[in-house]
Parts: structure tokens; sequence; C-alpha cells
């Protein structure tokens, strides 16, 4: 536009005869004609057939535009260099979040109801070892209890004794006495029989002489009878003395009998039911026994006490949990994963929670059907400074795996979305929306968006945008 209305100028005032210029009263010299000009043009008009036009002043911002666009399009904002889009070995990393607990929860109650509690002694902390007294409970009831049977016990063993052996030594040394007079008594009686006999047969042979005797004439028939008579008398004897053999044979039968049986013990249905006795009342010792040492609350393995539940008075119930523990002191992070994530995971994996280490020691089998998040148990190193109840994030040790790899200086941001730019021939940038994954030192994971090979701006992203001209530094 200058250079026309120059051209107007020039023309207008090389012709003769022009009309002179509107608004000016009188000639100016050709100096003043172009101070005028230069004024005009500098407040914003022009000169169109002689006249001074103006025009509206145009916004600072829309200069400014137009500044921009016209550098733009000639010169270049800034000198980039490039690099390219190559796969690169990654130590891949998957972000885990999960709250800490003991890996083997153990509560521990009482075992008999109704019982008052009558000392605790540890707190929440406390480290315990195997069989160490928590609590105790009132046993007094139980003690008295158990007293009572304890002396039917002793009753119960003192009529089994008797029923094993129901006779005392100084009846044992009578039986036997007994045995000994019968076994005389026989023997006597055995005399006696011998003698009878011996007489009966001296009688016999004296009767069957005398008959002879008779017949010759040499005595007489009375002195016959007589002899015949006495040998009946021995006869009779003899029968008398073998039936008194007999009775003090079968008497000294029955005191061997006596004392054979004193000898052997009671009866054996006697000696069953004194043993039965006994065994019920022992077994009511033993119940007795074992609820008196479950007055005494003991911690079934070593651990920390996670809390402690139970106060001085309580009522001991089976149903209340007294101590909570945490078995051996050994804590786990237990995570939750989606099922596409926990199919990367496999046990003895390293896991760092910050600068803790800790290891995968199992994966849950089932997946959560409502959820699809399965569970993963990470063992924590002993003192360590995390406590049960703690949420904590973690990075499970994936091993190394071959991904597209960009520097992490040529990825911006842009409404939340991660962009690189490259070049062309044209020199101009061009924008890419990319999605990346991990980092790995200077470099980042790239997912999509760029083939390998591909030329970015390495550095100064941040200071283009789509469209500018830039020139590369080789």
């Amino acid at each position: 536009m200058d250079a026309k209305l120059e051209k107007q100028i020039s023309s207008s005032s090389s012709k003769p005869g022009q009309p002179e210029l509107a608004n000016v009263p009188q000639r100016k010299s050709r100096k003043q004609l172009w101070v005028g000009i230069v004024l005009a043009l500098a407040l914003g008009g022009y000169v169109l057939k002689d006249k001074l036009v103006f025009l509206p002043p145009q916004s600072q911002s829309q200069a400014d535009n137009a500044k921009m666009a016209t550098r733009s399009n000639t010169q270049a904002v800034l000198t980039v260099q490039l690099t390219p889009v190559k796969l690169q070995t990654f130590e891949r990393q998957l972000l885990v979040s999960g709250t800490v607990w003991a890996w083997d929860p153990v509560q521990v109650g009482s075992e008999v109801n109704g019982l008052k509690v009558q000392s605790v002694l540890v707190d929440d902390g406390a480290h315990v070892v195997r069989g160490q007294t928590l609590a105790k409970l009132n046993s007094s009831i139980i003690e008295a209890q158990l007293a009572k049977k304890r002396a039917n016990l002793a009753g119960a063993q003192a009529a089994l004794t008797k029923a094993i052996q129901p006779n005392r030594p100084e009846d044992l040394t009578s039986l036997k006495y007994a045995y000994h007079q019968a076994q005389a008594n026989v023997a006597q009686e055995e005399a006696y029989l011998a003698r009878a006999q011996a007489n009966h047969a001296e009688a016999d042979a004296n009767s069957k002489r005398y008959s002879w005797l008779v017949s010759q004439g040499a005595v007489s028939a009375q002195d016959a009878d007589n002899r015949n008579t006495q040998a009946k008398v021995f006869q009779a004897e003899v029968n008398n003395g073998e039936q008194k053999v007999k009775a003090a044979k079968l008497a000294a039968q029955q005191a061997r009998d006596r004392l054979t049986m004193g000898n052997s013990g009671g009866r054996a249905e006697d000696v069953a039911i004194s043993k039965a006795q006994l065994a019920e009342i022992s077994a009511g010792i033993a119940e007795l026994q074992s609820q008196l040492a479950q007055t005494s609350i003991q911690s079934p393995c070593d651990g920390i006490v996670l809390k402690r539940s139970v106060h001085i008075g309580d009522i001991s119930s089976i149903n209340k949990v007294m101590f909570d523990l945490v078995r051996d002191g050994r804590l786990e992070m237990r995570a939750n994963l989606p099922e596409a994530d926990i199919a990367l995971v496999q046990a003895g994996q390293l896991v760092r929670i910050g600068e803790v280490k800790a290891k995968v020691r199992e994966i849950s089998p089932m997946i959560d059907q409502e959820s699809r998040l399965g569970m993963v148990r990470i063992d924590l190193p002993k003192n360590t400074h995390l406590r049960p109840g703690n949420f904590v994030k973690g990075e499970i040790g994936l091993g190394q795996q071959a991904a597209l790899a960009v520097p992490s200086s040529a990825v911006v941001f842009k409404n939340n979305r991660a962009v690189v730019y490259s070049t062309g021939d044209d020199k101009k940038a061009h924008m890419h929306f990319v999605e990346v994954g991990a980092r790995d030192g200077d470099f980042i994971e790239l997912r999509s968006g760029l083939k390998p090979g591909d030329q970015i701006v390495a550095k100064g992203a941040g200071f283009i945008k789509d469209g500018d001209l830039v020139n590369i530094s080789e």
C-alpha cells in the first residue's frame, strides 16, 4: 500500500493543472507534503484522491499475531536435534498397592465359659513365646471339684484292691492252717481205717478157723459164733473208717479250694466293676485338670500381640477373642491385581516398597467373580517400619523386556496427553499423540503412536507447536 500511495502522490504532483489536495488551503512545498503523508500513515490513514483518510487502529494482539504469522512463515522458531525411535531393554515393573497385615493371624480366647478374668499379663505390641501365659482366669471352683474327684479316686482304688484280694494276710494264714489241719485229719482217718482193716482180717481168719474146729469137735459152737460176730464187728469198723477217710478228704479239698481262692483274689466280675468305677473317676479328674489348665490363657506360638481385647473382671466366653497375635512376627502385603496383571506375577519375584525389599510368596489361585481381582501375598522382612493396617504401594520386578523407547525429554504433555514431535522434508514440526509406559533412567517406553526408526525431536519439544518451522541440528 505504501508504494501505491507513493506512486499516486508522485503522479498527482507531476501533472500540471491538477487540483490542490482537499483540506489544504494553500499549496505546500513537496517537503511539507511528504511530512503530512508520513504523519497520516503513522496515524493509520492513507491518501486517497489527494485526501487523507484515517483507518481505525488495530489491537495490539492482532498486530502481534500478524507479526508472528509473518515470522512463522519465513523464520525457524528453534533449532532442534532429532533422535530415532528404537528398541531398548526395559526393567519391567508392575505397580501394586495394598494393606500390610499378619501373614498368619492368630486369635486366642478361652476354652471355658463363665470364669472371671483374674489377671492380664501382656499388652499390645508385646513379644511372646510359645506357651507363655497371657492371662489367668479364676480357678477356685475347678480346684475344689478336682479335690473332690481325687478323694473319690482314693476310695475307688481301695475298692479295687479289695475286689482283687478281699482276704487280709491273717485271713490267708487261717486258710492255710485249715487246709493243713484237713490234710492231717485225712491222714488220721486213713490210719484208723488201716487198723480197722487189720482187725477185720484177723477176726475173719479166726472165724474161719473156729468153724473148722467145730466140725472136728475141738471147740464148742458157741466159741465159733463169738469169733464170727467179732469178724462182723471189725468189718463194720472198716466200713466206718472208709467213710471217715472220704469225709476227711472232702474237707481237705474244700480247705484247699478256699486257700487257692484266697491267694488268687476276688471274683472276676467284682474286679471288673471296681476297675470301671476307677476309670470313670480318673476320667473326671483328667477333665477337671484340663479345665484347670485352660484357666491359664497361653500363647500357641511365638509372635507379637497385635490387639488385646480382654480386661480384668471380664467373664470368659468361648466365643470371645482375647488376643490377636502376629504369628512369628511375620507381616505381609496383600495386593489385589486385575486378572490381566496377575498373570505376570510369579512366586519369588522381588518387590520394592519404598526402601523395603520384599518377595512375592503366593498368588491366589482364584479370581473374584465380581471384582475380577486376584490377591497376591508379599512377604515383608522382619524388623520393618511397616505396621499392620498400613496402606502401601510397591513395584514388582517382572524382569527385562524389549520395547520401543524415546528419551524422556522428547515427551511433553498437552491436555493430559503425551505428545512427541517429528519433522519432515518441509522442516515443520508435526505433533503425534502417543501412549507411554514404564520409565528406565532417561528413557520412556512408547506403547503406541510411532514405529521403530521414526525421527522425533529429542529436546525442546515444549517450546514448539504443531506446524512450526524448525532448524535441524546435525
